[in-house]
């Protein structure tokens, strides 16, 4: 009857996108504390089980010891101990628990446990700055025209493409604030608020003759710079120099476009699958300082806590002193899943911690 109920109640839960589900489990353990901590892994072992299928497998049953099991506390957000007492090998606890299902699923997805693979980038495409030459540079439908080339051969890639719609929105802000110069980070955190794990910027310059048969020809220079938007890192840059001629400026212009925006990516796709893959299997280094913890113990307990999300591959103190600790952690999620964790690690410590500052890789928290 209680498997019965534990069932229904986690499948009603996934249903209808509830993000807890309700669990009775009982642990053993040599003292009370021993015990308690042995039903909450209890009760997330059993909500485990509602996210694996026949068509996935575990292929690491020691990283899920590790990351998922070893950190069950993290997962229940409230628990009532319906039984308990001493027995003959030590002491024995019955909790109902409220386990949360959404982070244990995006933990495990994390994972890469229950992954066939990891898929391609989502990658927002966008002009960066105005134009420059002649007048036909500045026209709308010539940078649209670099724009579809640039995203039909990432999209014959199947790289994901964020929508049109984004990257005009964002070709204007830079355009009304005059920001070309100082938008790395503006860049990076438009990407992410659309999902977006790099942010592929272009801009155009170059200009237009008359040949000797009359033809109209043009010269077109395309620089672009790939951000990783996790970290606000530009990852490379690229330039190239398209010409092509035709009976009129529209055709001339028409063709160059698109074929310059074909062209241009074509030196970047392999830096984009290595680093993503790189970024996928190891994971990127990202900075943590933390003000307001002395104690070498807590900053101790810290880490072991830290360290054992399953984003995170490494994580070690480089620096302390002064009230404030320096932490390094090698992280395989995006930053916002960095700020989640770090918030998961203090509270886990009775910690109220706030974010006071953030820059590409490095973010500043203050514990009150």
């Amino acid at each position: 009857m209680k498997t019965t109920l534990l069932s229904m109640l986690i499948v009603l839960s996934l249903w209808t996108g509830v993000a807890v589900a309700d669990v009775v489990s009982t642990g053993d353990g040599v003292n009370r504390d021993a015990a308690l901590a042995s039903a909450m892994r209890r009760a997330v072992e059993q909500n485990y089980g509602a996210f694996i299928s026949s068509s996935t497998a575990v292929v690491d049953a020691q990283l899920m010891e590790d990351k998922i099991f070893s950190h069950s506390k993290g997962y229940v957000t409230r628990y009532v101990i319906t039984k308990e007492g001493s027995t003959d090998s030590g002491y024995s606890v019955t909790i109902t628990a409220q386990v949360d299902t959404t982070i244990l699923k995006d933990d495990i997805d994390s994972l890469t446990i229950l992954r066939k693979n990891m898929g391609n980038p989502r990658i927002l495409v966008a002009f960066s700055q105005k134009g420059e030459g002649v007048q036909s540079f500045k026209n709308r439908e010539f940078i649209e025209e670099i724009y579809n080339g640039i995203v039909e051969s990432l999209t014959d890639r199947q790289f994901r493409i964020v929508d049109k719609n984004a990257s005009e929105s964002f070709a204007r802000q830079v355009a009304e604030t005059h920001e070309i110069n100082l938008f790395l980070n503006k860049a990076a955190d438009y990407g992410l608020k659309y999902n977006a794990e790099y942010t592929l910027l272009y801009g155009v310059s170059g200009e237009v003759v008359d040949s000797y048969s009359g033809d109209k020809k043009v010269k077109l220079r395309i620089k672009t710079r790939l951000i990783d938007n996790s970290r606000a890192l530009e990852i490379t840059n690229k330039v190239i120099e398209e010409s092509g001629g035709a009976a009129t400026m529209a055709n001339a212009l028409e063709k160059v476009a698109r074929e310059g925006g074909k062209h241009v990516v074509e030196p970047m796709v392999a830096v984009i699958q290595n680093n993503w893959m790189d970024m996928q299997q190891n994971g990127s280094l990202y900075t943590v300082v933390i003000d307001g913890v002395n104690d070498p113990e807590e900053i101790a307990k810290f880490t072991g806590k830290f360290e054992k999300f399953p984003l995170v591959n490494d994580a070690k103190e480089v620096e302390s002193g002064g009230g404030k600790t320096t932490f390094e952690a090698t992280y395989r999620g995006k930053r916002d899943q960095l700020d989640r964790d770090v918030v998961r690690a203090s509270k886990e410590l009775g910690w109220d911690m706030k974010k006071v500052r953030a820059e590409g890789a490095r973010s500043s928290w203050l514990k009150m």
